[in-house]
């Protein structure tokens, strides 16, 4: 299905340039209408057959890399329900106290205010 995207995107791309091109110099209509058609038509093609080309050679298929990457987000995300689930059990027994709950990993649990000793100072070149 990428294949078939990728194809009326750069299409359209091309019928957008031939209209541009064409109005500017003053060409009739008709014939502006008619070689955006084609240039439609043959770039869609071309784009088309180009990656069922790459995807049949092995060299890089979209739809297979599109799909990897849905399979490879949806373990990411289930993993990251198993472990917030854990996680939540954790902190739904602590008591209320009004006090904010401990940051994520790796922050600081606590805000710091920035003062002009944390700041890196730049000097101007000469």
């Amino acid at each position: 299905m990428v294949k078939l995207y990728a194809a009326v995107v750069f299409a359209f791309i091309a019928a957008t340039v031939i209209v541009i091109t064409g109005l500017s110099s003053d060409a009739r209509a008709i014939t502006v209408f008619l070689r955006s058609i084609v240039g439609f038509i043959s770039a869609g093609l071309v784009v088309y057959i180009l990656l069922k080309v790459l995807a049949a050679q092995g060299i890089m298929d979209f739809d297979a890399f599109i799909e990897a990457k849905d399979e490879e987000a949806l373990a990411e995300l289930e993993g990251e329900e198993s472990s917030a689930a854990g996680e939540n059990t954790a902190e739904d027994e602590s008591p209320e106290t009004g006090e904010a709950k401990p940051a994520e990993k790796g922050e600081p649990a606590q805000f710091e205010p920035l003062s002009s000793d944390d700041l890196t100072r730049m000097e101007t070149p000469e």
